[in-house]
């Protein structure tokens, strides 16, 4: 009897190899490849090189000064708690409907509506807009004692991996 030869697979996309096969190292494993595949591979690794020269050639060549602009304390906002109403009563005295309102701030009807109605709270960058087009205040800075008195309440009612251990060993 004679054996029929085993018809060889490309191990990455998983056609017939017709013709010849390669072996190709991709992450430590040395696996066999179609011609396709192997092209492919040969072009990434090619890419892969130049990408990382020019990352050595821009990094190199910027300037220090970008450095000392991430330094700066940014201000970090957040809505007021009655914004809802705010936006209501600031639309109405203007005039404005939720749809002339909507084509004002480029959002949708159903998002401001959702908002007027205390459901939705809106982003900050939405918060601006509404700020601009109706000429009212719905952004507050945070102030750094808020953040740490409520990291300390919530690390407080926070369960963690330690005190379930705890909670498992003592049963």
């Amino acid at each position: 009897m004679l054996k029929m030869p085993e018809a060889l697979y490309c191990e990455l996309c998983g056609s017939p190899i017709e013709g010849r096969a390669y072996k190709v190292n991709i992450d430590g494993v040395s696996l066999t490849v179609c011609e396709k595949c192997y092209r492919k591979q040969i072009q990434k690794s090619t890419s892969k090189v130049n990408a990382e020269d020019e990352k050595k050639n821009s990094q190199i060549q910027k300037p220090k000064m970008q450095e000392k602009k991430k330094k700066k304390e940014e201000i970090e906002y957040e809505v007021v708690d009655d914004y809802y109403i705010k936006i209501k009563n600031a639309r109405e005295k203007l005039g404005l409907t939720l749809l002339a309102l909507s084509q004002k701030v480029m959002e949708k009807e159903s998002v401001l509506r959702r908002i007027e109605q205390g459901r939705l709270r809106p982003s900050i960058e939405l918060s601006k807009r509404l700020e601009k087009a109706l000429g009212i205040k719905l952004l507050e800075p945070v102030i750094e004692e808020k953040k740490e008195e409520e990291s300390e309440e919530a690390s407080l009612n926070e369960l963690t991996l330690g005190d379930v251990a705890n909670l498992k060993k003592r049963r």
